[in-house]
């Protein structure tokens, strides 16, 4: 029997990569769960079900079957190809054909021969249970084939806002499952993602529509203890309803789906055809006023159209946006383009029991790490960093500290993402005010504040002004960076008379980056320079 105690012994030689992907991400969501002791596990009932629940799956699993056992290498000739033809079906006048996902695969996708599209990001272990598929899901099938005209496109009575709220998001993807056949790994992915989401407190207590989250989370937990491989979800019509409400009840604005549209495309091959139908999108939202020049994101939205003009015209087989555009536009799409992945460059590595990597010497020398791309001074001053790092920030009064910080806030806004600046210590007041019209430092990017919030997921960025007023320590520091891994934070600090950091230099340590400001000049030492200096 698998418990907490011995999961990680029993499994240390299975090789998930052959495992069902339902048994392969339950083992994910186990690996999250153990984290700090396993607290996830102990103090939150539903992931402890749905842990348990994995737990006998898995047990079950592996009495019937062999374990896979990682293989240290593969011989080229044993790799198995997925069988080159694939039977063509017509479901009342819908064909379709399956098809291996790729030239190596073993698993097949259903593939729309009309519109040469594939339904879905659904992959099968078998040609039958792909039939099945179909089978079950012909009236859904039928009505995807048939494009929705272009001018209806956007036009609805959902709110246009920036970000759609995360239980919103949720509930339409639950939704959106009724009257499907998933997978248990489509009910386990969402449900996992789910109880995250409740756990760093991106859906809280206080949420509107916490009755609907917590009815959601109970019904898909039913589904997963009780259901085999695959299942039709059935949500009741009553909450169906509420949910369609509740899922219908916003929308990004225009300007963000296409700017979403348009980070898609970059880095791909053969997209010119898409760069193309973007580009009319663009041009009929702005012929028919759905987008108007005084949107928040017009100008973006301008420089997108006149990339994806050169793109088309030119010679190019890729569409290239540049890191430092990429990264402007991570506060506004909503997604986080270079968040770090447990993997290291794209690869993933067997951990340890307490989630250690162990990587080869001469496989880290080729990794390429995401840096944020920064440019200009400020570049000169600490380098350029990796996402989510972190800086501190300390000087004498009166030495230019809170000066030097709201301008690099509002350089980070204007071309790295969101901005958020706690002023904690100086409060919203007269002096910020002067201070943000001095630097010019007002920008859609950049948010201010008199304290910490309870959630920093909307931002990249984040400032705290001052650490000691904010009666914070070196755990605090630390929990905070744990906590938002994917989130930069510069941290200002008082200083003694002597003009050291108030604190014990367990903060120095814990950064990537000390700034000291004093006369008139901030010097730097960090892992991203050897020593930079700024004029302030």
């Amino acid at each position: 029997m698998l418990t907490t105690k011995n999961y990680f012994s029993e499994i240390k030689d299975i090789d998930w990569a052959s495992m069902p992907e339902a048994l392969s991400k339950g083992h994910n969501l186990v690996v999250g769960s153990s984290q700090n002791n396993w607290s996830a596990y102990n103090t939150n009932e539903n992931i402890k079900r749905v842990v348990d629940a994995y737990f006998s799956k898995l047990g079950d699993y592996l009495k019937k079957n062999a374990p896979a056992k990682a293989a240290k290498s593969i011989p080229e000739k044993s790799v198995k190809t997925a069988p080159k033809t694939a039977p063509r079906l017509n479901y009342k006048g819908l064909k379709v054909e399956i098809r291996p996902a790729s030239a190596t695969s073993s698993k097949f996708i259903i593939w729309d021969i009309k519109s040469g599209q594939k339904f879905a990001n659904e992959k099968f272990d078998s040609i039958e249970e792909a039939k099945h598929f179909v089978d079950t899901n012909e009236m859904v099938l039928v009505k995807t084939a048939k494009p929705v005209p272009e001018e209806d496109e956007d036009e609805n009575e959902a709110t246009p806002i920036e970000r759609i709220d995360t239980d919103v998001q949720f509930i339409k993807r639950y939704a959106s499952m009724h009257g499907k056949v998933k997978t248990q790994a489509q009910v386990l992915n969402l449900l996992s993602g789910l109880q995250k989401a409740i756990l760093e407190r991106r859906i809280r207590k206080d949420s509107p529509y916490a009755k609907e989250v917590n009815l959601m989370q109970e019904q898909l937990i039913k589904a997963y203890e009780k259901m085999g491989d695959m299942a039709e979800i059935k949500i009741d019509a009553k909450n169906l309803k509420r949910y369609l409400e509740i899922a219908g009840s916003q929308e990004n604005m225009l300007s963000i789906t296409l700017l979403k549209a348009y980070v898609s495309l970059n880095g791909k091959k053969g997209m010119k055809e898409r760069a193309e139908k973007l580009i009319e999108r663009m041009t009929k939202a702005v012929q028919k006023s759905k987008i108007h020049k005084n949107d928040k994101y017009a100008k973006r939205l301008n420089d997108a159209f006149e990339s994806l003009k050169n793109f088309v015209a030119g010679n190019a087989d890729t569409l290239k946006i540049s890191r430092a555009e990429l990264n402007g536009l991570m506060g506004i799409v909503g997604d986080d383009l270079f968040g770090q992945k447990k993997s290291l460059n794209g690869t993933d590595y067997e951990d340890d029991e307490e989630g250690a990597i162990v990587v080869p010497s001469g496989e880290l020398l080729g990794m390429d790490f995401e840096t944020i791309g920064l440019q200009g001074k400020y570049r000169e001053l600490i380098g350029d960093p990796s996402v989510g790092f972190s800086a501190m920030v300390y000087g004498l009064p009166k030495s230019g500290k809170s000066t030097l910080c709201l301008d690099f806030a509002k350089h980070l806004a204007e071309h790295h993402g969101k901005v958020l600046y706690c002023a904690v210590e100086e409060g919203f007041g007269y002096t910020l005010k002067e201070k943000i019209e001095r630097l010019n430092a007002s920008h859609r990017n950049l948010y201010i504040t008199d304290r910490i919030p309870s959630d920093l997921t909307p931002y990249q960025f984040v400032f705290i002004d001052s650490v000691s007023k904010a009666g914070m320590d070196v755990t605090d520091l630390e929990e905070l960076r744990k906590q938002y891994p994917g989130v930069s934070f510069i941290f200002i600090y008082h200083t003694t008379k002597e003009g050291r950091f108030k604190g014990v230099n367990t903060h120095a340590h814990e950064v990537d980056v000390i700034i000291e400001v004093g006369k008139g000049e901030a010097k730097a030492t960090g892992r991203f320079n050897a020593g930079g200096q700024l004029k302030i």
